[in-house]
């Protein structure tokens, strides 16, 4: 009986720090949910104006297109500098400013050119910021606690004046010394856990990439595989990676529209129907933010369902011959190798993601909790 009881203790305790871990991811995403729906739709409709050949790629009408659809992505460790500084109560304009100085033009170009980067005769390791998750998340934690620091010692007729200063003063070298490079070493060891992993069994690199894409993702470290991705299509001429990441796409998609059938309300039920078919054109993000990790438990059956549906893809050796996230537009790209069990593996991660969420029960969204969400 005492153990019984441990155990029930034990499990209450990883529930409530999982749930713990989840509302503080999705409290950071929650407040520009609705502007990942809409640049969501932004990328799928110029997706199929590439496709359909109405807008080239070497244009500069699809460069000013492009923009529009991708600055949020690239700037967004500004907005999430925004969304976490409330989060933690740090000042919210000199969180979004620690933003800004980590993707001024001039440091991102020294980050991405040839020579040595130096910091007071430190050299500091290159790392990209555009895009970024983890970097940002603990610059403002940091900040927080500096803040905090100097609240207690500075007089409050100067804190205004000087918390700022001496704030960015500190994070900064720490963001571009410790937690920019932090985030570029665990990409680098997910890389590489990745190609031992599917040179074991790809069977099995397509269950884990599945089941955890989203959470890379969310920390930021799908960009590694990227790379490897990207590297992959112009030594071999074709890649996994991204035909494995099709299971995890497609069951946000699918958890996001059972849910749509699901919630009693109108307006949660229009923005999960969009969330779903911007999956489909590639986009999970909408899904992933504003509905399924919303919710909880609608994420687990994504996971679930994109594991299994990132299986069928790896046990038949699915790839792309150019770089490409899944989609609807995308297809061809995945027509060369294995593309039949590539479109199964895309169906049975949406289809189960859809039946599981059906089945399990959730707690819905009221009008009030909406409203009381948009207003943080």
């Amino acid at each position: 009986m005492t153990n019984a009881t441990s155990n029930d203790k034990q499990e209450n305790i990883l529930k409530r720090s999982a749930n713990a871990v989840i509302d503080l991811l999705s409290s950071f995403f929650l407040p520009i949910i609705n502007l990942l729906v809409s640049v969501g739709i932004l990328k799928g409709a110029l997706t199929l104006l590439q496709v359909s050949g109405v807008v080239a790629a070497d244009t500069t009408t699809y460069a000013i297109l492009n923009g529009m659809a991708d600055a949020l992505f690239y700037f967004i460790p500004i907005f999430l500098a925004f969304t976490a500084s409330k989060r933690f109560g740090v000042d919210t304009v000199t969180g979004m400013l620690i933003g800004c100085i980590i993707l001024y033009p001039s440091i991102t170009e020294i980050m991405a050119g040839g020579e040595p980067v130096y910091l007071f005769g430190l050299e500091l390791q290159k790392a990209t910021y555009s895009s970024s998750v983890i970097p940002i998340l603990l610059a403002i934690y940091t900040a927080s606690w500096v803040q905090k620091a100097c609240y207690n010692v500075i007089p409050e007729t100067f804190r205004g004046m000087f918390t700022p200063p001496i704030t960015i003063v500190i994070v900064i070298p720490l963001t571009l010394g410790v937690f920019g490079p932090l985030g570029t070493l665990v990409g680098g060891w997910l890389a590489t856990g990745y190609e031992f992993v599917y040179g074991l069994s790809p069977l099995v690199a397509g269950i884990l990439i599945g089941a955890f894409q989203p959470f890379l993702v969310i920390l930021g470290l799908h960009w590694a595989l990227f790379t490897i991705a990207m590297n992959n299509v112009a030594v071999y001429g074709f890649d996994t990676i991204m035909a494995l990441f099709g299971g995890a796409i497609f069951a946000q998609g699918g958890a996001a529209l059972a849910v749509a059938l699901k919630t009693k309300n109108k307006k949660f039920r229009s923005q999960a129907i969009s969330a779903s078919l911007t999956t489909l054109l590639g986009i999970t993000e909408p899904a992933m933010y504003g509905v399924n990790l919303r919710l909880k438990k609608p994420m687990v059956c994504a996971c679930v369902a994109g594991g299994l549906g990132s299986a069928v893809a790896g046990f038949f050796g699915c790839a792309g011959t150019a770089f490409a996230l899944p989609a609807l537009t995308t297809l061809p790209v995945f027509m060369s190798r294995a593309f039949i069990p590539f479109c199964i593996s895309l169906a049975v991660a949406f289809g189960l993601a859809f039946i599981f969420t059906l089945m399990v029960p959730f707690n819905d969204l009221t009008e009030e909790e909406m409203a009381a969400e948009e207003e943080v």
